[in-house]
């Protein structure tokens, strides 16, 4: 199931991988907005029910990163825009999950590999190869409570 879930969230965010080389202007994605539209502050505060330092304190919060999302949500409403609010994976959830795995294994391995060299019972690279592969893919099929720790 978790893995049915993580395929279908990958879907919907690989639409959003075009977001990730978009870079918010300078002085905010409010300003920057509000001045094409040819907006005064006074003009968007009076459409927002607001003074017009609140305006200009929503827009430096916005590029200083204390904005709220409600704020954020109302000021695009008064630019007659859509809020969107995400958060855009470096990679697939997919590879993210298999690599944390793969890191957890080599761990697991490394230690299980101390205790077998002691006993003179190490097994060959290809052995411990298929060994930390058939891991990672019980890891990534199971999705263990423990895979984050």
């Amino acid at each position: 199931m978790k893995n049915m879930v993580m395929q279908q969230l990958d879907q919907q965010l690989s639409e959003l991988k075009s977001l990730k080389s978009v870079r918010s202007p300078m002085r905010g994605w409010l300003r920057a907005i509000r001045d094409a539209l040819g907006m005064s502050g006074p003009q968007m505060a009076r459409r927002m029910s607001v003074t017009k330092q609140r305006i200009s304190l929503m827009e430096k919060a916005e590029v200083n990163g204390s904005a709220t999302l409600n704020s954020m949500r109302q000021a695009a409403e008064a630019l007659d825009c859509q809020f969107v609010y995400a958060v855009v994976p470096r990679d697939s959830l997919k590879a993210t999950v298999e690599r944390q795995a793969r890191n957890k294994a080599e761990k697991e391995q490394a230690y299980t590999s101390q205790s077998m060299l002691l006993e003179d019972q190490m097994p060959s690279l290809e052995e411990r190869q298929a060994a930390l592969d058939a891991t990672v893919a019980d890891m990534v099929r199971r999705m263990p409570k423990n895979l984050w720790d």
